[in-house]
């Protein structure tokens, strides 16, 4: 009976030891740019097992991302602008069941991604070649898809931006797109 509770003793000692070393070396190559992180990420950890978390850095999300839509009524009038929702609230059912968040999440990313690419297609002539780059095109077509209440043929969207938790400042206009068929 104790050479039974003593092998127990063993094996829960070596997995205490390999989980307290595991927990320690996430610890140590959180620090990005020390060389004993780069050589166990890039040496030691083959398989990806040490994580690293980077939730507010090295550049933390500071603003909030909107998204709005409109149409083209007639010729003189524009419909009012209508917000996509980009981001969901959570409810207390979403970690089980949640359908919605990878369309959410890729929506969210292609945004961050075309905003991050707006001063890359601007040219020394100012004609601006954003709208033929790939987050544009998906972006357009998200919008594209939704429900248009007037019957216009044409739509436009707008990225504004707002800071702060408590939103103090006027969202100020990142991208206004010209109109476009749908």
């Amino acid at each position: 009976m104790t050479s039974s509770t003593d092998i127990s003793i063993i094996y829960e000692s070596i997995v205490a030891c390999i989980l307290a070393i595991w927990f320690l070396l996430t610890i140590l190559c959180q620090f990005r740019d020390t060389k004993f992180s780069a050589y166990i990420r890039h040496t030691i950890d083959i398989f990806g097992l040490i994580p690293l978390w980077t939730f507010f850095a090295p550049n933390p999300g500071k603003s909030d991302y909107h998204l709005l839509y409109r149409d083209k009524i007639d010729d003189e009038t524009n419909g009012d602008w209508e917000e996509m929702d980009i981001t969901e609230e959570r409810s207390l059912w979403s970690w089980c069941w949640n359908p919605d968040k990878r369309d959410k999440k890729i929506l969210s990313d292609v945004i961050q991604s075309l905003i991050s690419n707006i001063p890359h297609y601007k040219t020394e002539n100012g004609y601006d070649l954003l709208m033929f780059s790939m987050p544009y095109l998906i972006v357009l077509h998200a919008v594209s898809h939704c429900r248009c209440e007037s019957g216009s043929a044409q739509r436009q969207f707008m990225l504004a931006e707002t800071s702060g938790y408590l939103k103090e400042a006027p969202p100020s206009v990142i991208l206004l797109s010209v109109f476009h068929q749908i």
